[in-house]
């Protein structure tokens, strides 16, 4: 009986250091959340201030962001591992983990505009999904950046790419076409003397877009993969790994709750025009500001990675995750919402379809990518934002 006892108590302990290590936060970082904590409580219930309560929430609203990703990205690896599920099909799990926090912000703005009937914040969230997909590309280029500092070049295997070349060539293509539509749309109404009216994305086309990204996933995750690549093995108890996903999701959820609410107060209280800033630009520097949040989680995993020498897992990770906001996340975007065709998303749409190109040549061509390639693609992408920024 004792010994029962004894096996229970060690098992109690055991499980209890389990569940602190899944959930384990560092004591800086549990310190530094609980002083943002604080400080929104502080700004909800004492300050009388708007812009430090959007401070209060965006700040808290980004950190939570970032753990909550982590949360759910963990718990599900777990679970992708205990089901028997390949490395690419985890990846890809991984990849949409880390791509929620985007569609949760900008569908939740979306809401708020339709609810308010206010149509300028449904323009914030449909414009930030295709801003998302620009830091995705400025991500590329920092990790790339990153990965080369030491070594001024990294080897990357033909693996890496050789899952998502198909999925990559489509969405170049998708991109390129999209923006000479545009182009084309604009041309003829000008060389006719007509006054171009501003034209959406088809909702067919979005859900081309999506379909197509769905059955690529299907047809790689059914694809015969060589047997030597390593089987991945779970990290996480079955109980941990769904709670992690669980909280993780939820706390997506409410981040995106948090962050929806700091873009509409920012949008209707911040004195934008006292700060020299014109209306369309205060449109493009809150669906920035949105896409940034978004994609926060899966730039800090990336960066992460790259920083410890992982690049070949950072590339692959980044390039897929662009393929998915373009294909997925936009296609999606555009069934639902008017997703406009305008300078700022052409632009964007044209910068994704040159960069993916030139990222891929870099890899496949020599199997390497250089502090070149990477910086080249880094201001490409700032290059656009910048002209963005700029009122026409």
């Amino acid at each position: 009986m004792p010994d029962n006892n004894h096996s229970e108590e060690a098992h109690m302990i055991s499980s209890a250091v389990e569940v602190h290590k899944a959930f384990h936060i560092s004591r800086r970082e549990g310190f530094v959340a609980l002083i943002l904590l604080v400080f929104l409580i502080l700004a909800l219930f004492l300050f009388q201030n708007v812009l430090i309560l959007i401070i209060a929430i965006m700040t808290f609203g980004l950190w939570l962001t970032f753990r909550a990703s982590h949360f759910a990205i963990d718990g599900l690896e777990s679970l992708g591992a205990f089901a028997g599920l390949s490395a690419y099909v985890i990846g890809v799990l991984s990849s949409l983990a880390s791509n929620t926090p985007e569609a949760v912000i900008s569908g939740l703005t979306a809401w708020r505009g339709v609810v308010t009937s206010n149509p300028e914040l449904v323009e914030i969230a449909v414009l930030s999904v295709v801003m998302a997909a620009g830091f995705n590309i400025l991500l590329l280029g920092i990790v790339v950046v990153i990965s080369t500092r030491k070594t001024g070049v990294v080897k990357v295997p033909r693996e890496v790419v050789e899952d998502d070349a198909d999925l990559i060539r489509w969405t170049i293509v998708a991109m390129t076409l999209l923006f000479a539509f545009g182009i084309l749309f604009y041309v003829d109404h000008i060389i006719h003397g007509l006054t171009p009216d501003l034209i959406f994305l088809p909702p067919l086309l979005g859900f081309l877009m999506l379909l197509s990204y769905v059955l690529y996933a299907v047809y790689a995750i059914k694809k015969p993969k060589p047997t030597e690549r390593v089987i991945p093995k779970p990290r996480r108890s079955k109980r941990n790994s769904a709670l992690l996903a669980t909280l993780g999701f939820v706390g997506i959820f409410i981040a995106g709750y948090l962050l929806s609410e700091a873009v509409e107060l920012a949008f209707n209280f911040v004195p934008w025009t006292g700060l020299g800033i014109i209306e369309t630009q205060r449109i493009v520097i809150m669906a920035l500001m949105i896409g940034a949040a978004g994609a926060l989680p899966e730039h800090g995993i990336a960066l992460i990675a790259a920083n410890k020498g992982k690049a070949n897992i950072a590339i692959g990770n980044t390039l897929g995750g662009t393929t998915q906001v373009l294909l997925l996340i936009v296609g999606g975007a555009a069934i639902f919402l008017p997703l406009p065709l305008d300078a700022a998303v052409l632009l964007q749409f044209a910068t994704a379809a040159g960069s993916l190109w030139f990222l891929k040549r870099a890899m496949t061509d020599d199997q390497k990518v250089d502090i070149f390639e990477g910086a080249m693609i880094l201001l490409m992408q700032a290059f656009v934002f910048i002209l963005v920024l700029t009122p026409i």
